[in-house]
C-alpha cells in the first residue's frame, strides 16, 4: 500500500469517528450550495504533499456535498503549510455539515494564530454550542477571553474545563484569572499544590508572579528561578492532533519523530525514523537520531553500527563523530572516544558542546589541566551554559584552587539561580576559605529549590564537620 493510499484509508476511518449532522447527506447536498473546493498552486511542493493534496481534492470533487471531505482537504492544507486554503475549506465544511463541532473549532485556532481573538471566540462559541463536553475548547476559551480582558468569562471557562478533566492547565488558568483580578493568595492556594505535582516551569513562573504580587519577594525569586524555561504548559487536544496524519512532507515527519522521541515514545519514533532513513540514507541528522532511538529502546549494538556505517560514507560529519564517541566512552575506550571528538572539533571548531564532551572525557582520565583547558574553550564559544562553569569549577576544586573554583560556581548560579548543584558545589568550596556564613546561605537556597535532597543534606553535614573542626 502506498503512503497516499494509507493516508486516504485513515481519512475514511476518520469519517466514522467524527460527529455528524442529523440532516441526511442527500438533503444537505440539495439544501446547501457552497463554492468550489479551494485549490492551491503545488509547483515546487514535495511529491508526497502534491500526491496527497491532489488525491483529497479528487475526493472532494467526487463528493461535493460532503462536509467531511472538505474538512479533510482543509486539514491536509493546514498540515502542509497552506493555512488560508485550510480556513476556507473549514468554512465550507461547516456550511455543509453544521452539526460537527470540529469545523468551527479548527477555524477558531486559525483565527487565534492570526491574532484575531474576538473572531476566534466567536468561532469557538459555535463549536461549544454543538459540543460543550470538549475540555480543550474551554481551555482555549478561557485563555482567549483573559487575553481579551474578560476575566469573568475566562474564570467560567477554566472552571468548566476543570470539571471536564482539563487538569493542570485548567488550574493554571484559574490562577491566571486570580492574578488578573488581584487575588494573589487565591492563586497561591491553587499553585502551591500544583507545583508539587507537576514541577512544570510554567507553574513555577505563575507561582513566582503570585508570590511577588503578595509581597513574598524571596519566595518569588526562587519560584521564578525554577520557572526560567519558556515552555508553556500544554494540554491534550485530540481534535487538533487528528491533523497529524496529513503531515506527509519529509521535514514534517522528521519533526514529528523528534517530538515523539522527546516525549519518551521511543518505539514509535524509531519506526518513523527507520522509514525516514530509508528515504534519505545520506541525511546524517536523521541517522544520528535513529541511533538515539535505538539506544532508547535498548538496542545499543544497532545504535552503534548505524553510526559506524554512516561514518564510512560520511567521514566529515562532525555530528556522527560526536555521537559515536559516547559509545566508546561507555566501553571505557577513552582514547578512541577522544579521537572522534578531536576529529569533530577539527571539522567544526566553533561548537561549544564538542569541547565540553572533550573536557568530560579528559576528566575521566584524570587529565585535569587538559580538561580545564577544554572547558575554557567551550566557554569561549558559549558563556551561557551554567553546567560548563560547574564542570570547570569541579576541576579547579580537584586542583585545590579554591578561589578559582568558588568563582566558577558563583558564575554557574548567577546564570541559573535554580541550579541546585551549582549552589551545593559553591557551598562545599566556600568553607575552604572559611566563608561559613556564605556557605550556609548557598545551602539555604539549594534547599529551597527542593531538588537533589541527598546532596544538599550531605553538604550540610560536611559543613557542620568543617565548622566543628575550627572550634576545637
Amino acid at each position: 500500500m502506498s503512503r497516499l493510499d494509507h493516508i486516504l484509508m485513515i481519512s475514511l476511518l476518520l469519517a466514522a469517528t467524527v460527529s455528524c449532522s442529523k440532516v441526511g447527506e442527500e438533503e444537505r447536498r440539495t439544501a446547501v450550495q457552497v463554492a468550489a473546493p479551494v485549490e492551491v498552486r503545488l509547483d515546487g511542493t514535495a511529491s508526497e504533499v502534491n500526491g496527497l493534496l491532489r488525491g483529497l481534492l479528487a475526493e472532494v470533487n467526487n463528493e461535493p456535498g460532503s462536509g467531511l471531505r472538505r474538512a479533510q482537504l482543509g486539514m491536509a492544507y493546514e498540515a502542509n503549510g497552506f493555512p488560508g486554503a485550510a480556513f476556507t475549506s473549514y468554512q465550507q465544511a461547516e456550511a455543509l455539515d453544521p452539526g460537527n463541532a470540529r469545523w468551527p473549532y479548527f477555524q477558531a485556532l486559525i483565527h487565534s494564530s492570526r491574532g484575531e481573538l474576538a473572531l476566534a471566540l466567536q468561532a469557538l462559541d459555535r463549536s461549544i454550542a454543538i459540543d460543550a463536553t470538549y475540555s480543550a475548547a474551554w481551555l482555549w476559551r478561557g485563555t482567549w477571553a483573559l487575553d481579551q480582558g474578560l476575566p469573568a468569562a475566562a474564570d467560567e471557562a477554566f472552571t468548566r474545563a476543570d470539571v471536564l478533566g482539563g487538569g493542570a492547565a485548567a488550574i493554571l488558568g484559574q490562577a491566571r484569572v486570580s492574578l488578573h483580578t488581584h487575588q494573589p493568595d487565591h492563586a497561591i492556594a491553587l499553585l502551591e499544590p500544583l507545583s508539587r505535582d507537576t514541577r512544570h516551569p510554567g507553574v513555577f513562573q505563575m507561582l513566582g508572579r503570585a508570590y511577588r504580587q503578595a509581597g513574598r519577594i524571596d519566595d518569588a525569586r526562587i519560584a521564578l528561578a525554577r520557572g526560567r524555561s519558556a515552555a508553556r504548559l500544554s494540554w491534550e487536544d485530540t481534535w487538533h492532533a487528528s491533523k497529524g496524519v496529513y503531515e506527509v512532507s519529509f521535514n514534517a515527519r522528521a519533526g514529528k519523530a523528534l517530538r515523539l522521541l522527546g516525549r519518551g515514545e521511543a518505539q514509535t519514533a524509531l519506526e518513523m525514523l527507520q522509514l525516514l532513513a530509508e528515504e534519505q540514507p545520506d541525511n546524517t541528522a536523521i541517522t544520528g537520531n535513529l541511533s538515539r532511538a535505538y539506544r532508547r529502546v535498548g538496542e545499543r549494538e544497532r545504535a552503534f553500527w548505524v553510526l559506524r556505517r554512516a561514518l564510512e560514507e560520511h567521514p566529515d560529519s562532525y555530528s556522527l563523530h560526536y555521537h559515536i564517541a559516547d559509545f566508546y566512552r561507555a566501553r571505557g575506550d577513552f582514547d578512541t572516544a577522544l579521537t572522534h571528538v578531536d576529529r569533530a572539533i577539527a571539522i567544526n571548531p566553533t561548537i561549544a558542546a564538542l569541547y565540553t564532551r572533550k573536557g568530560l572525557l579528559l576528566q575521566q582520565q584524570n587529565r585535569h589541566r587538559d580538561a580545564l583547558a577544554a572547558f575554557e574553550s567551550a566557554l569561549r564559544y558559549d558563556m551561557t551554559n551554567p553546567q560548563v562553569f560547574l564542570y570547570a569549577g569541579q576541576v579547579e576544586a580537584t586542583l585545590k584552587r579554591w578561589p578559582e573554583a568558588i568563582q566558577r560556581f558563583q558564575e554557574s548560579v548567577r546564570l541559573d539561580p535554580s541550579f541546585t548543584m551549582g549552589h551545593v558545589s559553591l557551598a562545599r568550596s566556600l568553607p575552604q576559605s572559611r566563608r561559613y556564613e556564605e556557605s550556609h546561605e548557598a545551602l539555604r537556597r539549594a534547599r529551597q529549590l527542593g531538588t537533589h535532597e541527598q546532596q544538599v543534606e550531605s553538604a550540610y553535614r560536611r559543613l557542620a564537620e568543617l565548622e566543628g573542626s575550627t572550634t576545637r
